[in-house]
């Protein structure tokens, strides 16, 4: 009776050939589960104690789609139990084509995903450079998507698809594309040329078409900025590459220009007292560069402008700087009776 029960045909092939067929992908899955908790797992603990980078790929890629590879080799072997008819051959070697195509594109993901961070990542942070950082996840995208696409025309070559005419078919669609998106892909190649010469990183301040930003982000379509108020201004790349970008940020030291204007009545002696003055206040403020630059500049309509240029070394207190600067001019003109000039007119009557 049982015997009977078993030599029962279902979908070409009797019950027996179909439990060793679903015998053997059980037996290829336990197999493979324990191939993971003993070698996999143990040759991980020893990478993960070894200095060498090349075992923890080796584990990063192996790890994940070992199962589906134990799968593939069920189904392999499986499939020699089973009755396959001639018409259906082909069926059977499509879908065991699509996995194994699944298979190989799994673990080159799996091969990019550990080379990034693995090797990649830690060199990007030795770097110090924040451009680095941000091109590794455009790099991990771009390398996913072309795998995911070789997977496709693979799998669609498999089920007799003329994959020639399916690329031409994107090459004409490209066309189209490309024609409709062209200020997309203008931006797309700003973004790149941004990411490889680096006219500014993240973090930087930059001067652009006027406007004083500071670099929040940086895509491959748009920038995104912060301006003076705290706000965010996204812009196209191709609108930051096609200005002049000025970056402040990277200036050794700031620049500081003052005009100082005191009256007409001012003695000679004093003007030099003056300009001894500022010499004084500049290179006794170690935040300050030494050697500043200071003229009697010119006569003007109300005042004796003496000008000021000095370097502050100390850029993230900018502000504070020029400050504390002024404030010692004042007190220190204040004390030699030095007065500063505002505009005023003298009227002369002729009688």
């Amino acid at each position: 009776m049982v015997l009977e029960f078993l030599d029962a045909v279902f979908f070409g092939n009797t019950l027996m050939q179909w439990i060793l067929f679903m015998a053997t992908i059980g037996i290829a899955l336990v197999v493979g589960k324990l191939v993971d908790f003993t070698v996999i797992q143990r040759f991980k603990r020893i990478s993960e104690r070894s200095s060498n980078r090349f075992d923890d790929v080796l584990v990063s890629v192996i790890e994940k789609p070992l199962i589906l590879i134990f799968l593939i080799g069920g189904l392999i072997l499986g499939s020699f139990f089973l009755t396959i008819p001639a018409e259906q051959t082909s069926t059977f070697s499509n879908i065991t084509g699509v996995i194994i195509t699944i298979a190989a594109a799994w673990i080159a993901i799996r091969i990019v995903e550990a080379v990034i961070e693995k090797y990649l990542a830690p060199l990007t942070e030795a770097t110090g450079s924040k451009i680095d950082d941000q091109l590794l996840p455009v790099i991990n995208k771009v390398a996913k998507l072309v795998i995911i696409a070789l997977a496709l025309i693979a799998i669609a070559s498999n089920f007799g698809y003329d994959v020639t005419a399916i690329l031409a078919g994107f090459g004409i669609g490209g066309l189209a594309i490309a024609f409709a998106a062209q200020q997309t892909i203008a931006d797309v190649f700003a973004g790149l040329s941004i990411f490889t010469s680096k006219p500014f990183v993240v973090g930087d301040f930059i001067d652009l078409n006027g406007d004083i930003l500071k670099s929040d982000q940086i895509g491959l379509r748009h920038s995104r900025f912060r301006n003076l108020d705290g706000r965010l201004v996204t812009i196209p790349n191709s609108k930051v590459t096609g200005n002049a970008i000025v970056n402040i940020t990277s200036e050794p030291t700031r620049k500081t220009l003052v005009n100082i204007g005191l009256t007409y009545d001012t003695p000679s002696k004093k003007l030099e007292k003056a300009k001894q003055i500022l010499k004084e206040i500049i290179e006794s403020d170690k935040r300050c560069e030494k050697n500043p630059i200071i003229s009697f500049s010119e006569f003007k309509d109300s005042s004796l402008n003496i000008l000021l240029i000095y370097y502050i070394k100390d850029k993230d207190n900018f502000l504070m700087v020029r400050d504390a600067i002024n404030m010692k001019i004042k007190e220190r003109f204040d004390k030699e009776k030095l007065d500063f000039a505002f505009p005023s007119q003298t009227v002369y009557l002729q009688k």
